[in-house]
């Protein structure tokens, strides 16, 4: 089956039937205090199968000029005003050897022949370009872009997504979002956010990275910024001030204020609610491309506001058995109800192997017998048959490793190995983190996680 994309295909990603598109649209507002969702950054790949070398070739020019310049270089790569580029002097690690952006949205480019094994065209859509002119037209651009430049588009891979609600007329103050003990997540670490110049509380983060939710108040404190720092974790919420946070940009100012319906933002209060999630929980969600993503948005945000976090309106006990029935924020509840597009439904479960473990070991014994008695062997010492399957692996695995593809670099053991890798964690490595057993005990709210 050729799963290339068609050029009509790649077009259709500002179309309703497209690939992936803005949630219902991207400002749409509910009514009372008016709430604007959307995604507020889309990081992806594409597996570009380049025909040629103009492209690199272009590119190269533009590159050696900003690094003799020191500076980005203006590059136009076709005729149109959305290929107008600004070129950089370096690029990015992992073999990206060109970096071209346009306001907000960065895409690194490599020439690497292996591009059906790792994406060689990688975008960043920044918070500006996901609301205006959306992300569902950055993505057409960029594969018209790669097309015009001989180039086919075989899959496409998504490594991190912002999805983001704001609450319009919702003071941040009121909600007693700082109380952590008002809090029932998966998340292991919490910040609370003040702007001191004001005595003005700002937000707050919840960081999910390893291990159990443990005791809070070793994590809880306040710092000085006023913006929202990203920290670490592969699933993370962040809850803040949004007028507050760009208070000093006047292009975020204005675009905001078209996005929320209003002339300014004098007096304006917008209460950001964002969920950052990376490659690992999306992997668990079975969302791998942009089309997974697309069918999947609902299921994700339910996901995050119903299961990964909840804000409720009282303290709770969180050894007892019936953190089930605490009663939840009415705000929250809010935003429990927001419909996003996409109605295929999803659950974050363990990443398993492919592969029977047991079954491979006892082809191993196998292997390992066999070897012993073309050497002649007919005892039964394990000492001795596991040292001639020793030595023949590590015979084989270092022929491997001498091996070379010129075109790639990679030695034929690390391809194999990384062949096997996909195989076998098709979804990615390890299990999801957050309750355990013990809290499965206590009555924790969706412990334990499925299988």
């Amino acid at each position: 089956m050729n799963d290339s994309f068609s050029l009509e295909q790649t077009q259709s990603f500002s179309h309703p039937e497209a690939i992936i598109l803005s949630s219902f649209p991207q400002d749409r507002l509910t009514r009372g205090v008016q709430i604007s969702t959307g995604l507020d950054r889309l990081k992806f790949g594409f597996y570009v199968e380049f025909q040629n070398e103009i492209l690199f070739d272009l590119l190269g020019q533009a590159k050696a000029r900003a690094q003799e310049t020191r500076q980005v270089v203006p590059i136009q790569l076709g005729p149109e005003f959305d290929q107008y580029y600004n070129c950089h002097a370096t690029g990015k690690n992992g073999g990206y050897a060109f970096h071209i952006s346009r306001a907000d949205v960065n895409v690194f480019i490599s020439t690497r022949k292996d591009y059906m094994d790792t994406p060689n065209v990688w975008v960043d859509i920044g918070s500006v370009s996901c609301w205006a002119p959306g992300y569902n037209t950055v993505v057409a651009q960029i594969g018209n872009l790669i097309r015009m430049h001989g180039g086919t588009i075989h899959k496409n891979s998504v490594s991190e997504v912002h999805l983001c609600a704001d609450s319009i007329g919702q003071d941040i103050r009121e909600l007693g979002l700082e109380r952590y003990d008002h809090w029932i997540t998966r998340a292991n670490k919490f910040f609370s956010y003040y702007d001191h110049s004001r005595q003005k509380f700002s937000g707050i983060t919840w960081n999910q990275s390893e291990g159990d939710l443990g005791n809070l108040s070793a994590y809880t404190g306040v710092v000085t910024e006023t913006g929202i720092s990203v920290g670490q974790g592969d699933i993370m919420l962040r809850v803040y001030d949004k007028v507050l946070e760009i208070e000093k940009n006047d292009a975020k100012q204005s675009l905001f204020a078209s996005v929320w319906h209003r002339d300014d933002l004098e007096g304006v209060q917008v209460t950001r609610t964002e969920f950052q999630l990376r490659k690992t929980v999306l992997k668990q969600f079975r969302i791998k491309t942009l089309q997974d993503l697309y069918e999947k948005l609902s299921a994700l945000w339910t996901y995050c506001v119903t299961d990964w976090a909840r804000l409720c309106t009282e303290p709770f006990d969180r050894s007892n058995r019936h953190q089930d029935r605490a009663k939840i924020h009415p705000w929250w509840q809010r935003l429990q109800e927001l419909q996003w597009i996409g109605d295929e439904s999803a659950s974050r479960r363990k990443c398993m192997p492919t592969k029977n473990k047991r079954q491979l070991e006892d082809m191993l014994v196998g292997v390992a017998l066999n070897l012993a008695a073309i050497h002649g062997y007919t005892g039964n010492s394990h000492d001795r048959i596991s040292i001639w399957c020793q030595e023949a692996i590590a015979s084989a695995l270092d022929t491997k490793a001498k091996k070379i593809d010129k075109d790639t670099g990679k030695s034929e053991l690390q391809a194999r190995m990384e062949q096997k890798v996909n195989e076998v964690w098709p979804y990615g490595f390890g299990e999801v983190h957050g309750p355990n057993a013990i809290d499965a005990e206590r009555g924790y709210p969706g412990a334990p996680l499925g299988g």
